[in-house]
């Protein structure tokens, strides 16, 4: 099997639901979804249940990447454009945003050679630049960083202007970047329970494409 990157997580997606999802779900669902899962994932991170916790968070993930798929978003590129080796918010590896104030993003040149080769190559780059975080910080800024995106795609729907879809592509990797430091904090691998939920098809009926809806 080729190595799992970012876009063999969103082809898989793709493959598994993206027939089912054009045919009957809007921009709206796919969202409410996203979120639905994500406090499920809160929910049951929670009650200590070890294996819902990894099941819904892998679930939203997946939601999430329908959204992707949906606008033909190039997640990987979008990420590695803001990720690359630093925290766009402040510049540095490892991040200084709760240590100082007032800081403006610098550019850091990084090569396009040192970009991550794989997911988990995606998260060990991700600890470097956000090491030693707490998972119930980071739950909270899921939820913020949720609730953002969800904002922008509104706002880029009711408005139809590129800067609404420019805050789009930058709330869209930093979501993402939050799945992958929430995965870190909790020492998991994100490609193992991808495929632990997907590797079959659909984790419910187990097709590619899903049939679920057909029944």
């Amino acid at each position: 099997m080729r190595e799992f990157t970012i876009q063999v997580s969103q082809d898989t997606i793709l493959d598994i639901y993206g027939i089912p999802d054009d045919r009957l779900y809007n921009v709206e669902d796919i969202l409410f979804y996203g979120k639905k899962f994500l406090l499920e994932y809160l929910k049951s991170f929670q009650d200590q249940d070890e294996k819902t916790i990894y099941k819904n968070l892998v679930i939203s993930l997946a939601w999430f990447l329908a959204l992707t798929n949906r606008y033909h978003l190039d997640l990987e590129k979008m990420t590695w454009k803001r990720y690359s080796y630093k925290c766009p918010f402040c510049g540095s590896i490892p991040c200084i945003c709760r240590a100082e104030e007032g800081i403006k993003t610098v550019k850091t040149g990084r090569p396009g050679s040192m970009k991550p080769k794989n997911l988990g190559k995606w998260q060990e780059m991700i600890s470097k630049i956000y090491p030693n975080e707490i998972t119930g910080d980071l739950n909270l800024l899921l939820i913020r960083r949720n609730d953002n995106l969800h904002y922008f795609y509104r706002k880029f729907l009711r408005e139809k202007e590129k800067k609404y879809f420019n805050e789009i592509e930058k709330g869209t990797s930093d979501f993402f970047v939050i799945f992958l430091r929430v995965y870190n904090s909790l020492a998991r691998d994100l490609a193992d329970d991808f495929l632990w939920l997907f590797q079959d098809g659909c984790y419910i009926c187990h097709k590619t494409p899903c049939e679920c809806n057909y029944y």
